[in-house]
């Protein structure tokens, strides 16, 4: 419900339609002239209803994702993201958001950002991120200023971040291509533990980028 509340604030325009169970819980006043409603059997809005919140949902319009030059060198940090799984896509887009990350590169391995538990994960900050379409894993340039995640690499306490870098963890389950494993580094766990969770991994290397810009 909450989610539906920003994008309606946040986007008007976007905004196409309210979906409801029948005739209960219709659009606000205010929306009311801009948006179709759509009346669905209970059986049919339970379908479409993920989360199972019984609360109205919006059909949003959403941007095209623009297209990443590789080839272009810019400030700060772009993040590379080539997660399978949508929460862990919408977990780190709002990492990124969080730590003011101006590009954010999906990957041709990516899962849709804007998939309903991608947003979710999001806490709603997919709308406003800078999203861009990226290529696969495999066809990232050789040169590419990379600096990688992986448990095996140099410690990311201390690690003199470039002025302009890729960020890039490893895909769930496969993790990182030892591609990249020359310039990875690593943060520093409890024996025992094999790996973090990609998205809470990008999200501690996100901060430590960021602690070292302040």
């Amino acid at each position: 419900r909450r989610l539906v509340a920003e994008v309606m604030r946040r986007s008007p325009s976007r905004c196409r339609a309210w979906i409801s169970a029948g005739d209960r819980h219709g659009p606000p006043v205010e929306a009311q002239q801009t948006l179709e409603w759509f009346q669905l059997s209970p059986a049919l809005f339970r379908d479409l209803d993920q989360f199972g919140t019984h609360s109205p949902m919006i059909l949003y319009d959403h941007p095209a994702l623009g297209v990443w030059d590789a080839g272009s060198t810019a400030p700060g940090c772009s993040l590379l993201v080539p997660f399978q799984d949508p929460e862990n896509v919408g977990a780190v887009i709002r990492c990124a958001v969080a730590f003011n990350v101006q590009r954010i590169i999906l990957l041709g391995e990516s899962a849709n950002p804007f998939h309903p538990k991608a947003i979710r994960a999001s806490a709603g900050t997919v709308f406003s991120a800078r999203l861009f379409e990226g290529p696969s894993l495999a066809l990232l340039p050789d040169d590419l200023p990379v600096v990688a995640l992986a448990t095996e690499g140099r410690p990311i306490s201390g690690f003199p971040f470039p002025e302009s870098f890729c960020l890039l963890a490893g895909m769930e389950g496969p993790g990182l291509s030892s591609r990249w494993q020359p310039t990875a580094v690593a943060i520093p766990m409890a024996d025992g533990v094999e790996s973090l969770n990609a998205a809470v991994a990008t999200g501690i290397a996100l901060y430590e980028w960021r602690r070292t810009r302040i």
